[in-house]
């Protein structure tokens, strides 16, 4: 339950306190991984200085005549030692030097002629957190000729209490380390990383509240690190988003000026619908028919302007699909939208190569939009064609696409002799008010016919375009 509350709080702190916390907590912990071979040198280095200065008084008392010194040596040696006794061992005699054996049994050997740059861990802890009762019994050589070792009887307790002396002193001086790091590191993560943050985070809630109130339009400053980047970008998604706000903010504005034109159309067009009933009515056949395309060219006008209306109050009117004879279909759209595309030399020619028994999936309405849209821009980029005895042709022919058993797809191509798309018009191909190709297009056309065919369960799709021309794919399901 602590451990969890203290992660929680660490949670909860701001990224500059848990920088400073974390800090001092990876500098103690580096300390404390560095303390553990440091603690089992220090042990070494305890006893081998005890063996030295044992090493010493061996070679005082040898060459010390008088009694006191030697016995003032003695006691100076335990004092400084802690040793209890200390003897030497001569010819496999042993000799007591100072001190007597003490009564407790339990001792613990420690060889030093065998000395490892790295003691053993093991040795470090028992002695750290090991039983203080007991004795050492530390075995080294001795300096003085003819003798072979010196031995020393230390207590347990005090080689503890050293070694724990060694440890408050190493944790205050890594605590301090610790400090001064984290100040340091703090200070300049501050300047680098806290404050930008801090700053980005107050101008993203701004901009949250209020995206388009300009508060801040200068640019970011010029560094080039993950900050500077992170800066420059949300300064450039701040740019488009406003854009885009601008944008949908004048197409409402045209959107409801576009409303009340189409409501006012759509009674100019019905009342246009009247007259040609009456010219479709007219005994000349030829006056006849040419009153039927306009009768069904009106009916169209007023269907469009009806989807426009429904469009600006967002209601989405869904296709009705039924079998549909498309080579007909074609033959229409290409008659009604390529009349008065060039004459004499710039005509354009027109080649259907579709099968006259093929049928979709479709509404008819929606598909003769779809094509008549295609077939627009493809008159406009072939009549825009400088040289005069360039091939015009316009083609439509298809390929039949099964994608299982029961679902077959008819795909419709057409294809124009233009001078292909423009790189900018491809990038945004597809894109309404961004597709103009420079030929009085404004990319709606496309836009609206690649939504269609998506209603439809088909897709609208550029095959490829070239200097030889310009193909696009319409897939829809076979009827």
């Amino acid at each position: 339950m602590y451990n969890f509350s203290m992660f929680e709080s660490l949670r909860t702190q701001k990224l500059s306190r848990k920088l400073l916390l974390l800090t001092m907590g990876f500098v103690m912990l580096a300390e404390l991984l560095i303390f553990i071979p440091s603690a089992a040198v220090f042990r070494q280095d305890w006893l081998v200085e005890r063996s030295q200065q044992a090493g010493l008084l061996a070679q005082a008392l040898t060459g010390v005549t008088d009694y006191d010194g030697g016995d003032m040596l003695s006691q100076h040696f335990m004092d400084a030692t802690d040793a209890v006794m200390m003897s030497t061992k001569r010819d496999g005699m042993t000799e007591l030097v100072l001190g007597m054996p003490p009564e407790s049994s339990e001792f613990e050997l420690v060889d030093l002629r065998n000395l490892k740059r790295l003691p053993r861990f093991r040795d470090a802890f028992r002695s750290f957190f090991g039983n203080p009762e007991g004795y050492l019994r530390v075995v080294s050589e001795s300096p003085v000729e003819g003798q072979s070792t010196l031995e020393m009887i230390i207590p347990k307790g005090k080689l503890q209490w050293a070694m724990r002396d060694f440890f408050e002193r190493v944790a205050w001086l890594s605590l301090i380390i610790a400090i001064i790091t984290a100040a340091l590191i703090y200070c300049a993560m501050l300047v680098l990383i806290i404050r930008p943050i801090e700053n980005l985070a107050k101008d993203l809630a701004e901009f949250r509240k209020a995206p388009e109130v300009r508060r801040n339009a200068s640019p970011p400053g010029q560094r080039k690190d993950e900050i500077g980047q992170l800066q420059h970008e949300f300064y450039d998604m701040k740019q488009s988003v406003r854009a885009s706000f601008k944008q949908k903010e004048r197409l409402a504005t045209l959107g409801l000026a576009m409303a009340k034109i189409n409501h006012d159309l759509r009674n100019v067009l019905t009342s246009a619908l009247l007259v040609s009933d009456r010219i479709s009515m007219n005994k000349d056949e030829r006056v006849a028919n040419m009153g039927e395309r306009l009768a069904r060219a009106i009916d169209r006008g007023v269907k469009l302007t009806a989807e426009v209306l429904n469009y600006s109050q967002s209601k989405e009117e869904p296709p009705k699909l039924s079998n549909v004879a498309l080579a007909p279909l074609i033959d229409e759209a290409a008659r009604d939208t390529l009349e008065g595309f060039g004459t004499g030399q710039r005509q354009i020619t027109f080649k259907n190569s579709i099968a006259a028994d093929l049928s979709i999936r479709a509404d008819s309405d929606h598909t003769y939009r779809i094509f008549s849209n295609l077939f627009r821009n493809a008159g406009q980029a072939m009549a825009s064609l400088r040289d005069d005895f360039a091939v015009r042709e316009l083609s439509v022919y298809t390929d039949i696409e099964r994608q299982d058993k029961e679902t077959v797809f008819v795909n419709i191509y057409v294809q124009d002799t233009a001078e292909g798309l423009s790189k900018r018009a491809e990038a945004n191909l597809f894109q309404a008010f961004k597709a103009s190709t420079g030929h009085g297009n404004t990319g709606l056309g496309l836009t609206i016919s690649k939504e269609l065919a998506e209603a439809q369960g088909g897709a609208l799709v550029l095959e490829r375009t070239s200097l030889e021309g310009t193909v696009f794919k319409v897939t829809l399901k076979q009827g």
